[in-house]
């Protein structure tokens, strides 16, 4: 055998014991997991839903491997700097971001970001889903979605509705909402939940579109009413209050919170974290947490289902950025 015919065979058998080797490796690797401090980023400030369910997702996953797992916050731009931070992170799981459905959205929305959306992130489990709750002024003439789209059609462009921020999911799905009905209502953008429900129950607006729970204390002192969910099935947080669909309005639209790691980051490891969150949310204890704090609830699924959700969630939000031509730089 000459030379280069010996140095051929040479570099195949090399490759061919890499190729052998390297998912052993990568066994070894997951199987150390984690061996020194994961951090989990949040792109929102201390106190939020997000911060709160990935402390939740910290001290429980710390009580299986030690004080391993903390949070830490990195917030602004719509969660995109947090997103830029993982997404250039090592893919070797010590680096993972709880995402928000707005700061995912985001990674597709914003046109001038440091990381593709799409590609960036490794899907590791989704912790939490939603539906969110269109509410109304108590003085508007109108007691079901029926009604309100009854009045809206009678009077268009008159309806306004409060935005928690452009671009926000709870401003997309007040647009969706308003496409499937066929109706024209005014936009009115506040920097946040808080002055938009205020806004809301003062009457300056007609109606809003929120998660589940920060409504609720308006709604109990008879300002604001809650009149759809925009989940396929009633929520078990709001078992009384019907769903889009129920009310003959084709929307469907969820909020979501979930785990990501850099795209890359060794499937075992993904697989690994997948397990052992899956086991944290489904005792009966933590589901109720999730229900009475949260507003939302706890699925199993694999990674790879988690991403398939996230594809068709993206797909039907990117349908409404199209119809109103929302452009965020």
């Amino acid at each position: 055998m000459g030379a280069e015919a010996t140095a051929f065979v040479s570099k195949c058998g090399r490759a061919v014991l890499f190729a052998m080797l390297a998912p052993l490796a990568t066994a070894a690797l997951a199987q150390d997991y984690p061996a020194r401090t994961v951090r989990i980023v949040v792109p929102f400030p201390a106190g939020g839903s997000t911060d709160v369910l990935s402390r939740l997702v910290a001290q429980r996953l710390n009580e299986i491997h030690g004080a391993k797992f903390v949070v830490e916050n990195r917030p602004g731009a719509t969660g995109t700097i947090a997103g830029a931070f993982v997404a250039r992170s090592a893919p070797d799981g010590y680096t993972l971001l709880m995402h928000s459905s707005s700061s995912y959205l985001a990674g597709f929305v914003y046109t001038k970001l440091p990381y593709d959306g799409a590609q960036a992130f490794a899907p590791v489990i989704r912790c939490s889903i939603s539906g969110l709750v269109l509410v109304s002024n108590a003085s508007l003439p109108a007691r079901t979605i029926k009604e309100m789209v009854a009045l809206a059609r009678r009077r268009p462009n008159e309806l306004t509705y409060a935005t928690v921020g452009k671009g926000s999911i709870a401003h997309l799905a007040a647009e969706m909402f308003s496409n499937a009905a066929g109706i024209k209502t005014v936009q009115v953008d506040y920097k946040g939940s808080a002055p938009a429900l205020t806004a809301l129950a003062s009457g300056e607006v007609g109606f809003t579109v929120l998660n589940l729970l920060d409504p609720q204390p308006f709604v109990k002192q008879g300002k604001v009413r809650s009149l759809a969910v925009t989940s396929a099935k009633r929520s078990p947080a709001l078992p009384d209050v019907p769903t889009m669909l129920e009310s003959g309005i084709d929307v469907e639209a969820y909020l979501y919170m979930g785990l990501f790691a850099p795209a890359g980051t060794p499937a075992p490891i993904v697989n690994q974290l997948n397990a052992e969150i899956t086991r944290i949310f489904t005792e009966p204890k933590t589901n109720a947490w999730m229900v009475n704090t949260l507003g939302a609830e706890f699925a199993p699924h694999t990674p790879a289902e988690y991403g398939e959700f996230l594809t068709r969630d993206v797909a039907s939000w990117q349908k409404v950025i199209k119809q109103i031509g929302l452009r965020l730089d």
